[in-house]
């Protein structure tokens, strides 16, 4: 830290710390204040564009911001936070390749270092199922699919292959549904170049505990998705979810025995760890942060927080939803309000109506609700597509990103694997991953 200055601490570079990040960096600027950012990762991932990157619509490099592209003026440190200390006002860093930990001290601390999947106590799903968090574990999925396709190729017993081809997705949410469907477009368009395998041999199944996937959609277009994604051959289960995840099997709710060597659990997300660890924070009875409608951690008058780790209350006393349109909506918000505590001045409350919400399918058709309008095919899409290019931080990754979807317009994708999966992760006749 520059000699005489006081830091902004900000914890996590996900969409609420990487936008608050970029507004603190312009407005702490020639002022006594000095920002920090801490985060394991040097990038944002625009997580919405995460299953498109995965089966290989999108160049991997091109859905990853660095976080230093938001903030040309401050500190960013790659590190893991181990310890936060309200009373003492510091935070401890482990930078990552050092073995040594390092204290921060802060002024005003932001805490957004989001939420982790919810692994709940299901026998085997910990060590069988895959998750999909991070551009890893979608790109992996690739490289999965493909190496399934080839093994299955070389087998002459169709339940043998139908058995690799099996891909049980859990969760009936957007990130469900949206893997679920462009995944069953890659395999089905990449078996096209296999002579010894059929369309047929290819199955995915959507588990859903509630009544309906796309619960928080409206019912049409839930329905609408339904419907299209039932007509290209997927299967949809509702109110059924998995009781146990072998190496090759898994076992329904239903009691049914499927035998499968992929399962991507997407049904949920879990407060982070940390957060239990620091005295005296309020967390509500789902572990999360409690704060004000200014976005304050409750009963603190310095420490913030935005995003997956808030639970941020409307007017009406409603909790906002852990989306990345909230969280970076609330990233400028907290900068202004930080700013505006430093200079004693009235702090503002988080008033934000949803914009719209995009789930895509897969074969260029999405649902769409968009300022009150609703859309879906290929109209839903191009919104889809649209939207998020316009979100894009930086020239730059806007023309990479239109490219990248043009091309995938007009030339056919290369099915060819990236070199990325977990080890033990090749699959074989009888056996795990």
């Amino acid at each position: 830290m520059s000699e005489g200055k006081k830091r902004i601490l900000v914890l996590g570079g996900g969409f609420g710390g990487a936008y608050a990040a970029q507004k603190l960096s312009k407005l702490l600027r020639g002022t006594e204040y000095e920002l920090t950012v801490v985060d394991r990762n040097n990038y944002l991932l625009f997580y919405p564009l995460l299953v498109e990157a995965g089966v290989g619509v999108l160049e991997p490099r091109h859905v990853v911001v660095p976080i230093r592209k938001f903030m040309p003026q401050g500190d960013f440190r790659m590190a893991e936070v181990l310890a936060i200390d309200t009373d003492r006002h510091t935070v401890e860093i482990k930078v990552v390749g050092h073995h040594s930990s390092e204290t921060l001290d802060y002024e005003h601390l932001v805490f957004s270092l989001g939420s982790i999947t919810r692994i709940p106590p299901i026998p085997g799903l910990k060590e069988h199922a895959f998750e999909l968090k991070s551009l890893g574990d979608a790109i992996e999925m690739r490289d999965r699919g493909i190496r399934l396709l080839e093994l299955a190729n070389t087998l002459n017993s169709r339940d043998e292959r139908r058995a690799l081809l099996r891909v049980i997705v859990v969760g009936g949410n957007y990130t469900g549904v949206e893997f679920a469907g462009e995944y069953q477009a890659f395999l089905s368009q990449a078996a096209k170049q296999y002579h010894h395998l059929e369309s047929s041999d290819i199955e995915v199944r959507v588990l859903e505990l509630g009544e309906r996937i796309l619960p928080t959609v409206d019912p049409k277009l839930a329905d609408w998705a339904h419907r299209t994604l039932t007509a290209r051959g997927l299967v949809i289960q509702p109110k059924n979810t998995v009781c146990e995840v072998g190496a090759d099997f898994v076992v329904l709710k239903s009691g049914e025995r499927l035998d499968t060597r992929t399962v991507v659990w997407a049904a949920g997300i879990a407060p982070n760890p940390l957060l239990a660890t620091v005295k005296n924070f309020p967390l509500n009875g789902r572990g999360y942060l409690d704060c004000e409608r200014d976005l304050r951690v409750k009963g603190f008058s310095n420490v913030w927080a935005v995003g997956d780790s808030a639970t941020v209350y409307d007017e009406n006393g409603q909790p906002y939803s852990a989306t990345a349109q909230n969280a970076s909506r609330q990233g400028p918000l907290v900068a202004k309000n930080i700013v505006s505590a430093l200079n004693g001045q009235n702090t503002k409350p988080f008033d934000f109506k949803t914009l719209g919400s995009f789930a895509i399918i897969g074969h260029r058709s999405a649902t769409a609700e968009f300022m009150g309008l609703k859309f879906r095919k290929f109209i839903g899409w191009f919104l889809y597509r649209g939207t998020y290019l316009a979100k894009m931080p930086t020239l730059a990754m806007k023309v990479r990103l239109a490219i990248d979807w043009f091309l995938e317009l007009v030339l056919p994708a290369e099915i060819v694997q990236l070199g990325i999966h977990r080890a033990k992760s090749t699959p074989s006749r009888g056996n795990g991953k």
